[in-house]
């Protein structure tokens, strides 16, 4: 379905973070454990895949028109109880790594060149510049309830970690004070403070040392001692391990585990509790801080995360390069709040992704390529590459990252490419199943699983890619297609597998029986998918409010506006079938007031989606 009319949604932001969802949802404090994500940090609310968003080639097989949004009521289900590289990329220098952006009321991190990138010698680092560091600091005595700190990450009504808000649905069943606290980096004989303003290296005697092991305090207010962990809260007690790991790693500054320090520390800079609660030496302070001493332990922090990360890259250390293009491009796999603490800059992004990739990261290989394929940071490079030649770098990176370094976001980005001759490939369905096939035994790809569910279910392809199918002995698999559909749905909490089933109960597609609560239940749990929930299976539970369910769902029609509303809420309008139940819900008054006007306008934005049965209403509305 073509978007006439409409403004194109963001293709390179729903591609480049196209990273498979963790399996487990709860919160790890242990490390190297199940629940680790697939960079090793402990798993923080981590949510299911954003891409894609929406399937236009999906077709939604409705019963009866739907209805609208607007309602108090949330989507509050508590499911448990319902069951590149171009030349000039690899020429030249890096440079600092980045500016910090001060929009955050902190004023910190101006940037200051620290020369080429190269190759140093770990072991010989006898000036400790090990921890050299590139940014200046502007002192700030602003408190976080200042005017010009109310952007900031603690600021009131954007807290360093907000709370996540109920997005699920409620089906009635269930299935199946005086001190300020001293900077510091580690814990120092001296306790001298960090020079902020000079890059003059530390002295590698008076860094990196480990706590004292004492139970007493020191003069800011912080307690030591192992006998004091008891108290400490399962993720200090994580952030303390990769802490304790750091210091016994001081003298060697394994990439490993110092990447692992790096990330821990720009996760946690961001962590509220933790940052009013501990220091940087995963020390327990005595009181927690007011909101302007957070903000300086925030900066600590931040300040020697990116001292770590710049070393890192120094290194030619690729996870690191990596990790500093998300951070330009604002597209970090961290749990990062602020991203505006690196002023975005897409032409840095895809250097150090091209640099990684180089270096055969896998994710990077990814990213570059889709940099590429959407254009985004290419227009610095010289000479300026076109569109043709951008898409083919695209594809030399997806085949780079699919075939050396068996990433399968890129072996599904090649599977797509060959069954819809996208990127200037002729179609291949066989090498596109291929692709997908490789992708799916790696156990981490819920697009690729959806993506064969479709080839199976087989009549929702485009016509053409049906006849090549066929031509190549590829027929409909009812049962094959819903095995793959189940297993994105259940062991990646995929939301457009889980519409699907709710869609196949609901109307007794690929061989299975109609089931109301079933079909609930799956568009429920796809409803209530983070960030915002699914556009579609909102409003097909629109479409259950509109009908009720005998013994299961009361007909509501108010329910059914609210969650019409909230379908073209979450789709951004662009959704034509939602804005066309819209209409009809303001045209006949269904859950809602008459209104002609809001009738015709909902119709006309679905009539420029394309929507047939949107251009006979507005024709009907006009006699």
């Amino acid at each position: 379905m073509v978007n006439q009319g409409q403004p194109q949604p963001n293709l390179y932001d729903k591609h480049i973070n196209m990273f498979p969802p963790a399996r487990a949802r709860e919160s790890s404090h242990k490390l190297g454990n199940a629940n680790s994500d697939r960079h090793g940090l402990p798993a923080q609310n981590i949510v299911p895949a954003p891409y894609p968003v929406d399937d236009s080639i999906v077709e939604l097989t409705p019963a009866i028109p739907f209805t609208s949004p607007s309602s108090s009521s949330s989507l509050s289900l508590p499911l448990s109880a319902l069951n590149f590289t171009d030349g000039n990329a690899d020429g030249g220098q890096l440079g600092t790594p980045v500016t910090i952006n001060s929009n955050n009321g902190m004023d910190i991190f101006n940037s200051k060149p620290t020369g080429e990138i190269g190759y140093a010698n770990n072991g010989t680092n006898s000036t400790g510049s090990r921890y050299e560091l590139p940014f200046n600091f502007s002192s700030t005595k602003e408190s976080l309830g200042s005017p010009a700190v109310q952007d900031a990450s603690i600021s009131s009504g954007n807290r360093i970690s907000e709370s996540v808000r109920d997005n699920s649905a409620p089906p009635p069943y269930e299935e199946s004070e005086s001190r300020i606290l001293q900077e510091k980096v580690y814990r120092t004989e001296e306790k001298a403070p960090i020079r902020p303003l000079n890059n003059n290296p530390v002295p590698p005697q008076k860094i990196n040392q480990p706590p004292t092991g004492s139970a007493k305090t020191d003069d800011n207010g912080s307690s030591g001692g192992e006998d004091k962990l008891s108290s400490y809260s399962p993720e200090a007690l994580a952030f303390y391990q990769v802490y304790k790991k750091t210091i016994t790693d001081s003298s060697k500054f394994t990439p490993e585990i110092q990447m692992q320090w790096c990330e821990t520390l720009l996760t946690y800079a961001f962590n509220e509790d933790f940052i009013s609660q501990y220091n940087i030496n995963a020390e327990k302070l005595k009181r927690s801080l007011k909101p302007e001493e957070m903000l300086k332990n925030q900066k600590v922090i931040l300040e020697h995360s990116f001292k770590v990360l710049t070393k890192l890259i120094t290194l030619k250390w690729p996870p690191a390069m990596y990790l500093m293009g998300t951070l330009y491009s604002h597209q970090p796999y961290l749990p990062i709040k602020n991203k505006n603490i690196v002023i975005k800059n897409d032409e840095k992004a895809l250097e150090y992704y091209c640099k990684a990739a180089k270096l055969n990261n896998s994710d990077a290989c990814y990213r570059a390529g889709v940099c590429f394929e959407y254009q985004r940071g290419t227009s610095s490079l010289d000479p300026s590459p076109t569109k043709e030649q951008c898409i083919k770098k695209a594809f030399q990176y997806y085949q780079h990252g699919a075939e050396v370094c068996s990433n399968s976001a890129c072996m599904y980005k090649l599977g797509m490419s060959h069954l819809y001759g996208l990127n200037m490939q002729k179609t291949d369905v066989l090498l596109a199943i291929k692709w997908f096939d490789k992708a799916a035994q790696k156990g981490d790809s819920p697009q690729t699983l959806y993506e064969l569910g479709k080839i199976y279910e087989f009549s929702v392809l485009p016509p053409e890619i049906q006849n090549l199918l066929f031509a190549n002995g590829i027929r409909k698999d009812s049962q094959l297609a819903i095995k793959y559909y189940q297993q994105c749905a259940k062991d990646f909490e995929y939301p457009l597998a889980q519409w699907k089933l709710g869609n196949c109960y609901e109307f007794g597609d690929l061989g299975l029986p109609v089931v109301a609560k079933k079909s609930i239940y799956w568009y429920s749990k796809a409803a209530a998918a983070q960030p915002k929930g699914n556009p579609m299976a909102i409003l097909s539970l629109s479409g259950w409010y509109l009908t009720g369910a005998p013994n299961i769902l009361k007909p509501n029609n108010k329910e059914a506006f609210n969650w019409a509303l909230k379908s073209s809420k979450c789709s951004d309008g662009k959704l034509a079938r939602t804005e066309f139940a819209l209409g009809f819900y303001y045209e006949k008054g269904v859950g809602c007031e008459v209104d002609l006007d809001l009738a015709k306008q909902y119709y006309q934005r679905a009539a420029r989606m394309g929507f047939r049965k949107a251009v006979d209403a507005l024709r009907s509305l006009t006699n």
